[in-house]
């Protein structure tokens, strides 16, 4: 007889989580089908958005939130095979993310308390997930007895993953607050919140000099790490004159933060920044002293944001200078969508046509609507432009006059759309 968790199905569209579910997951597609797999990504992200509410340390660090997300949707997998009764009976619910997360808690100087207490409230969030599935897809007359089976299953794997997590987290603990980069860290912190903080000291510390000009960078990449982001920092950091030195520091198991202290002036050379494979990388603008240290970081993590809204991400390096205005139209990324397709109308839709249109409109107002300059550009003819600035125009309803919320919705809608 077929196993309730073969009816289990979500709701939500996929995003890119194939790109880093582990083996479990095909486990259980090959077993239970692909519903259960949607529904394990989706409880695993409603997770991972539950332990972010309740530790409020990850809540501005995206990276951490995904690989939050990564280990609450592998535990959710072990759990449902656990339930369904595929594997060892006596397997752990702890994968190698959930290890890995631990030891990223630690690297970050988080506390045990806040492991602990993303455990319980993981456990929560999926004892009642694979609890309402079983309500709603059992007879009455089968859910009493496997409601209770669940929820002992659940209640005896927590000890133990709960012991491991743990352990885990103890061991990197003890290694990474003997080392300097635990203390640099620690005094990034304070400086990036404005704490009051001895530069002599800082500057002894960090090995790095607070006075002069510098520019922020920081730079990730997927698991498993494919490349030395110190080595790639360095490079970006070189398209502003070789840095009389830098600053790195390993902020969770697959990123740095860093600082370069550059020339007067900090004028960057012309032509494109590099790129790297499967390494992303942000620049703030430009600062001088503790205040510009602070602000170019924020500018490079308000570029990072940008990037993880884009619906496939795509490995890239962009500087806050190339897309400064971007940064403050997406300032609420829900509230700009929404400004988007209001201004944009039916000319936000992504079929081949309307991306033709929406190209020759920004290029027309980019070039002070000028029709040869676009036609030179676009390889067509004055009489084209023409057309399709009027059925642009015509589409989104534009009423006549300034173009400022135009052109915005046209900058918004490129930026979210450009990775998909």
């Amino acid at each position: 007889m077929p196993h309730w968790t073969e009816k289990l199905s979500g709701g939500r569209a996929g995003q890119s989580e194939a790109e880093w579910l582990n083996p479990d997951a095909e486990q259980v597609r090959e077993a239970l089908g692909d519903g259960a797999v949607t529904w394990a990504v989706e409880v695993g992200q409603d997770i991972a958005a539950r332990i972010v509410q309740k530790v409020p340390a990850l809540s501005d660090d995206v990276a951490a939130m995904e690989a939050v997300r990564r280990a609450t949707t592998s535990t959710t997998l072990r759990a449902l095979m656990l339930v369904a009764g595929l594997g060892e009976s006596d397997a752990s619910l702890a994968s190698a993310e959930v290890g890995e997360i631990a030891r990223d808690f630690a690297r970050r100087g988080m506390e045990l308390d806040d492991l602990l207490r993303a455990i319980r409230v993981g456990f929560a969030v999926l004892a009642a997930g694979l609890l309402d599935a079983a309500n709603e897809l059992l007879p009455p007359a089968e859910g009493s007895a496997e409601l209770r089976r669940i929820s002992v299953s659940l209640f005896e794997a927590h000890d133990d993953f709960t012991a491991g997590a743990a352990s885990a987290f103890i061991e990197e603990q003890s290694v990474w607050t003997a080392g300097v980069s635990a203390a640099r860290l620690d005094l990034v912190h304070q400086l990036l919140r404005g704490e009051d903080v001895d530069p002599a000291y800082a500057e002894k510390v960090l090995g790095y000099p607070l006075a002069g000009p510098h520019i922020a960078v920081v730079a990730w990449t997927g698991p498993p790490p494919t490349r030395d982001l110190r080595a790639v920092v360095d490079t970006v950091l070189r398209q502003w004159g070789a840095p009389a030195t830098s600053l790195v520091l390993p902020v969770g198991l697959q990123a740095v933060w860093a600082w370069g202290a550059i020339g007067p002036g900090g004028a960057r050379s012309r032509g494109e920044l590099p790129t790297f494979d499967d390494v992303f990388v942000v620049v703030g603008e430009p600062g001088s002293g503790v205040e510009g240290f602070r602000r170019s970081h924020t500018e490079a993590k308000a570029v990072e944001r940008l990037i993880r809204l884009r619906a496939r991400q795509m490995a890239c390096t962009v500087a806050h200078e190339d897309i400064a205005l971007e940064v403050l139209l997406l300032a609420d990324p829900a509230a700009a969508e929404r400004f988007a397709s209001r201004v944009l109308g039916p000319l936000a839709q992504d079929e081949p046509r309307m991306i033709e249109l929406r190209s020759t409109l920004r290029r027309y107002l980019d070039m002070d609507h000028s029709l040869a300059k676009v036609a030179a550009t676009e390889h067509i003819s004055k009489n084209t432009v023409t057309y399709r600035i009027n059925k642009a125009l015509d589409l989104c309803g534009y009423p006549g006059g300034t173009t400022t919320d135009l052109r915005a919705a046209l900058r918004i809608h490129e930026w979210l759309t450009a990775a998909r």
